[in-house]
Order: structure tokens, then sequence, then C-alpha cells
């Protein structure tokens, strides 16, 4: 559409019906404001994720925000792909991101305390080795460094088939 008044392109577009009769004004950005009206501003230039912080700051509150920046220090998971994905890291987890969990195990099990079976083995999650591994392994890849990574792959790997 091109701008009623100077023949550029139309950035402002009005219609309204009076009588039965539509009327539509298709006007510029300059004409528009020489008329009166204001055109759309444009979005802001900012990157995705911060806007989605921002949002979800704005209007869920300060703490989901926090959350949302968490990330636990032993397998590198983050508490949105948790909320998004629905799947654990490992089980430090449960502690780096309690804020968050708490409410949701309340409602899903009615309270936050386990009280069933424990395996007989217990490593505590700082000293698991396999976890270490694959926080190491997040780490290379993300670094790019594709030779450690396929190092620590192969060792992982290995970890399964001797079990």
């Amino acid at each position: 559409m091109m701008c009623q008044l100077c023949s550029r392109e139309a950035s402002v577009h009005l219609s309204e019906t009076v009588d039965g009769t539509r009327r539509e004004l298709h006007l510029c950005g300059p004409c528009a404001r020489k008329a009166g009206l204001t055109p759309p501003d444009p979005p802001p230039n900012a990157a995705l994720e911060a806007v989605v912080d921002h949002l979800i700051v704005q209007h869920v509150g300060e703490l989901v925000g926090e959350l949302a920046r968490a990330s636990c220090p032993l397998c590198g998971l983050k508490f949105m792909d948790f909320r998004t994905g629905g799947r654990l890291g490992c089980p430090n987890d449960y502690e780096a991101f309690s804020q968050g969990l708490s409410p949701l195990l309340r409602t899903a099990h009615g309270a936050t305390r386990h009280v069933g079976k424990a395996p007989r083995k217990r490593t505590p999650p700082g000293r698991s080795p396999r976890l270490r591994l694959r926080a190491r392994l997040r780490e290379a890849i993300a670094r790019e460094d594709y030779e450690l990574a396929a190092t620590l792959r192969d060792q992982l790997r290995q970890e399964d088939a001797d079990r």
C-alpha cells in the first residue's frame, strides 16, 4: 500500500465504518505524525533470551527470574531446560533447584520428603565420577573442543559397557 498523501510506502492503516460506508486511510510514518497519528514503535532490538527473562520477571516475579537463570553446578542443567523437558540431569538438581522444585513436588505428591525405597549403594552427588565426566563433556562441547568431547564420550560408553 502507498501513502495517500505522498506516495511513499504506508505503515499506518486506519479503517472505519460509518452508516454502512467503509472508509480507509493509508499513511506513511511522517504523514501520520503530521496528521496527529503516531505510527507503531518498532520492536526492540534485543536477544530473545533477554526478552523472555524480562517478561518472566515482570509477570511472575523476581524469584522465577532467578530460577530461570539458575543451573546445576554438577551437570550444567538449567532450570528452564528442566521446565521445558520435564527431566532432571542429576541428583544434585533437587538441591540446586529446591526453590522451584519444592512447590511442584508438594503439588504433585502432597509432600516434599521422600519416604520410599533408596538404592543400596549411594555416592554423594558431588563425588560421582560419571556426573563429573558428563559435566566435563558438556563443557567440552560448549567450548567446541570435539577431540576431548569424543574422548569423554568414549569413557562414558566404556563405563556403561563395564556395568
